[in-house]
């Protein structure tokens, strides 16, 4: 018994030594910004600010039998957003969001995410506008255009250049689609690409 015990211990110890894993709620405050290319149906054409706040985060280190280390981290993290994109001879959309976001990096620095959205988007009509009064009169309205709900869904990869270059960057590659509603009658489907940089102000 007290062998089996002494083996028990062992093993225990050993596996502590072998992997560690580290789990805590975020306490840092804004993580960084990022700038990036917003392309609206891949090619109506505009730019993206934004801000992230980490929520929860989990680093994993093992030890392998060779002594090579596998690093792996997993965050949950919330964004902020403001951008907008150019319809030409359309509109001109200017938008503000947050997002709920999910992301994983291997131990190469490559990583992968996928983000929940909801924001406001207002587009611009371009080119004069008017509208006809009540009595037969005409106006010319200014800054015509619609208010819109914007819920978004995208999945994004990347590289993080800390991981083997230690800079305080990575950049990134997001398909999604968003909706814009209400849209005439009903609602329109739009789709999204960005391309940008993000900026790491705690590495």
């Amino acid at each position: 018994m007290n062998k089996l015990l002494l083996f028990v211990i062992l093993v225990m110890s050993a596996d502590a030594i072998t992997a560690q894993d580290s789990l805590m709620i975020s306490k840092k405050k804004i993580k960084g910004f990022s700038v990036s290319y917003f392309g609206q149906g891949y090619s109506h054409y505009g730019v993206k600010i934004g801000t992230e706040y980490p929520l929860w985060t989990k680093e994993k280190i093992k030890t392998k039998k060779s002594l090579k280390e596998i690093h792996k981290n997993k965050l949950i993290f919330v964004t902020g957003n403001v951008g907008c994109y150019i319809h030409r001879r359309n509109t001109v959309g200017v938008f503000i969001n947050s997002e709920i976001g999910y992301r994983k990096t291997r131990k190469n620095g490559f990583m992968y995410e996928f983000l929940l959205g909801l924001g406001y988007l207002h587009s611009f009509l371009q080119g004069d506008t008017y509208e006809v009064n009540a009595d037969g009169s005409v106006k010319q309205v200014f800054l015509a255009g619609r208010s819109s709900f914007m819920p978004a869904l995208c999945g994004g990869i990347g590289y993080d250049f800390d991981y083997r270059y230690h800079k305080h960057f990575s950049v990134f590659l997001k398909p999604g689609f968003f909706v814009q509603y209400p849209f005439n009658t009903a609602l329109a489907a739009r789709t999204s690409i960005e391309l940008g940089i993000f900026y790491n102000f705690h590495r």
